[in-house]
């Protein structure tokens, strides 16, 4: 115990079923893999599929495996950590130099500040998207001698150079500038000259869109109008030109870096933008995006240096086409080395609870989906407060290639050996199921792992009954959205199975597929190699690690020792209740808490669990006796 360095509190287990003492909760799982969407390297919490798909998109081909294990975990009604693992990803700008944004947090750390603007999610959807910014004089023109001059433009007259046609706004007047420089002219090019297009029929690219279609015209902000300015309201759209929609709207948006809404909220585009878009960031907006005249915008409202005896009007005028991203870079194929870098993320106690960490889909070959499973145990295995859920390889049960079908003792064989690499284990649990499912949203049907059900069977259990219940077998145990078993094993089979503590899923003549075994992958016979048993212990150690973190810089004494006592063991009463344990018992006083503990500032409780076990073998025996013969002469009893 005096190996802590820091405050804190270290849970042990002690299993004295063997003799042998090990290191040391809505229902969450863990899973990393590559999604179309979504942030790259952050946890982000899911709560349904509906969630999962607004998240981290629909399943893509490369994916699916992965995205159907998380979608049938949730079928059983736990939750999902996800993690987006991806190295290669990219998402598209406006210039097409593609970044990568991992989340909003790398954004405002600095990541893509150089871009105009960017897709928020990482990947090649992004290349679907065009940025839209309109102004209130977003649509204006000069008209002179047959020529449609946008702000900005040169006109040739026929002179010896070119003049530049400039709209100047001042004081509510528009004028002509003529060359790099000088007052409002009076040559030919009149405030006459300047006139608005309609705003309704103004065209968005060559998507069949119009201004009309964000909304109405921008004008005054009331924020503007209380400080004597004018013209600041701005509209930013999102186009997805693969269906020429206008996926969002952000509307009446304001120029002005300190503009705020009658609630103190910002209004600022550029800010309103970062904060609420779903799906583009804006950073360095430059030149390309701005008609230069005037002040630009960002600047406060004192910074115009508007007066209520001279109303402003702010200058600027922002670019009307707007911008189309590109660059964005899908990234699928991901190596065993970035999934093992993307579940170590799941490994920090503080950062997420979870309770089980699944291992998703199989990868392209056995042993880069051993690694894979070996990263889920890994997890499990470093926090000790959580299970680990592997599945077999699918080419140990599927043919990959000559579309001959493996024999049963070849799929028995083959799954056996490829968990023979998984170390013992009782935080980590072995199935031999691989499913058949029917993939809706890529309209086949594929094989996938069935360690996502055998972790919803926990939750499901969990829902109706308890932790500490088997979560195995035709009550509990049978699996959801089946539409065959790859592997079948029989009673031989099953046999092998469980005795190299891989629990068999076995659809029974008549019955679906069930969970068939409830072992943990510990090699040693312990209490610990049930599934039940290792649950209830990490239920009784979260509600133990709970209690003791309230005892935190509290006084060592008898009122924090024995107050103590009494809410662990008033918990462990309701689980012997509730069948969880036979006997318990808690010792926490002054015989564990001696004044040398006391002095090391340390504070000791230890509790002994006798766990009830689930029933994995039963004997019926029926004895035909003679007529004459008593019971009790047979039974001896």
């Amino acid at each position: 115990m005096a190996s802590q360095v820091s405050p804190g509190v270290v849970i042990r287990e002690r299993d004295l079923s063997t003799g042998v003492i090990t290191g040391v909760s809505a229902l969450k799982a863990a899973i990393a893999s590559t999604f179309t969407k979504g942030p790259v390297g952050k946890i982000v919490n899911i709560g349904s599929e509906r969630d999962l798909i607004d998240t981290f998109g629909a399943p893509a081909e490369a994916n699916a495996a992965d995205w159907l294990v998380a979608s049938e975990f949730l079928r059983y009604g736990g939750q999902l950590a996800v993690i987006r693992a991806a190295t290669g990803v990219l998402n598209a700008t406006k210039d097409g130099s593609a970044v990568l944004i991992g989340s909003k947090e790398d954004y405002e750390a600095g990541a893509g500040a150089s871009e105009a603007f960017a897709a928020r999610d990482a990947g090649s959807a992004g290349n679907n998207l065009r940025v839209v910014i309109v102004d209130k004089v977003a649509d204006s023109k000069m008209v002179k001698a047959g020529h449609n001059l946008s702000v900005g433009d040169t006109l040739d007259d026929g002179s010896t150079s070119d003049h530049e046609v400039t709209v100047v706004i001042d004081a509510n007047t528009v004028g002509i500038k003529h060359g790099a420089a000088g007052a409002v002219s009076g040559n030919s090019f009149t405030q006459s000259a300047f006139t608005n297009s309609d705003w309704n029929a103004l065209p968005i690219g060559s998507t069949g869109l119009t201004y009309k279609n964000i909304g109405p015209r921008p004008g005054t902000s009331a924020y503007a109008s209380e400080r004597y300015l004018s013209g600041d309201e701005v509209h930013v759209a999102v186009v997805d030109e693969s269906t020429n929609t206008i996926v969002e709207r952000l509307t009446y948006l304001s120029k002005l870096s300190d503009a705020k809404s009658p609630e103190g909220a910002s209004t600022y585009f550029k800010d309103y933008v970062n904060e609420f878009s779903q799906f583009i960031y804006a950073a360095a907006l430059g030149a390309s995006q701005y008609t230069p005249v005037g002040e630009a915008p960002g600047g406060t409202a004192a910074s115009y240096g508007a007066t209520a005896a001279a109303p402003l009007s702010l200058a600027y005028l922002l670019s009307t086409a707007g911008g189309a991203l590109s660059g964005g870079t899908d990234d699928y194929a991901y190596t065993a080395g970035e999934i093992q870098t993307a579940y170590a993320l799941f490994q920090d106690t503080e950062e997420t609870e979870i309770d089980f960490v699944l291992m998703g889909g199989s990868m392209g070959s056995e042993a880069d989906t051993l690694s894979k499973a070996g990263a889920v145990a890994a997890v499990a295995n470093a926090r000790k407060d959580c299970i680990a859920f592997v599945s077999p390889f699918n080419g140990n049960q599927v043919a990959t290639s000559g579309n001959v079908a493996l024999t049963p003792t070849q799929q028995l064989e083959n799954t056996i050996d490829y968990f023979s690499s998984i170390g013992s284990s009782s935080y980590v649990v072995k199935d031999s199921g691989i499913k058949y499912v029917y993939d809706r949203f890529n309209d086949k049907y594929r094989y996938i792992g069935c360690n996502g059900d055998v972790a919803g069977l926990c939750v499901s259990t969990s829902s109706i009954s308890d932790d500490w219940i088997s979560p195995a077998g035709t009550n509990r145990g049978g699996l959801q959205n089946v539409v065959k078993l790859a592997f079948n094993p029989n009673k031989a089979a099953r046999d092998d199975l469980y005795t190299a503590a891989i629990n068999p899923i076995v659809a029974f003549p008549g019955s679906g597929p069930v969970l068939f075994g409830d072992k943990t992958a510990l090699a040693s016979p312990s209490a610990f190699d049930r599934i039940n048993v290792r649950r209830l212990f990490l239920n009784i150690e979260k509600r133990a690690r709970g209690l003791a973190e309230g005892v935190l810089f509290e006084q060592n004494d008898e009122i924090t020792r024995s107050g103590f006592n009494a809410a662990l063991s008033g918990y462990l009463s309701e689980v012997q209740a509730r069948r969880g344990v036979i006997d318990y018992l808690v010792i926490c006083d002054d015989t564990n808490n001696t004044g040398e503990v006391i002095d090391r500032n340390e504070f000791v409780a230890e509790v002994f669990v006798k766990p009830t076990r689930s029933i994995n073998y039963v004997t019926v025996t029926v004895t035909a006796t003679k007529s004459g013969v008593s019971f009790s002469e047979v039974v001896g009893r």
